[in-house]
């Protein structure tokens, strides 16, 4: 009698290939601190879930001594590209959210990402 095997993925195969995508509002900052609502615009990013053992490391090297995640700590690990979590677009990182806003928006989804 022959057996036949049937071939799937893992759930941590799936997991480790489980993208994320959503979009938020960015607006360049003007010289005085305004921002310019003329220019604002709808910013697609990809994201890719780096592993649980990966994600979990971040938000535990992310926290501060209270235990509360640290957002610098956080966004430093995500905009780094070792990281691979920022798939596109590569443009987004602290010198981009110098001149534009929207960081607020790309955390909350990024660490909501994460934790799920």
């Amino acid at each position: 009698m022959t057996e036949t095997t049937k071939k799937t993925a893992t759930n941590d195969v799936k997991v480790r290939l489980r993208q994320h995508k959503f979009t938020f509002k960015s607006a360049p900052l003007k010289p005085d601190g305004t921002v310019d609502q003329e220019n604002e615009k709808e910013i697609s990013v990809t994201e890719q879930f780096p592993g649980r053992r990966q994600a979990i490391a971040i938000l535990d090297d992310s926290r501060g001594s209270a235990g509360m995640i640290r957002e610098s700590n956080f966004l430093d690990a995500v905009f780094n590209k070792k990281s691979n979590i920022l798939i596109s677009p590569q443009t987004l990182n602290w010198a981009y959210f110098d001149t534009h806003t929207g960081l607020e928006d790309f955390y909350l989804e990024t660490i909501s990402f994460l934790q799920n």
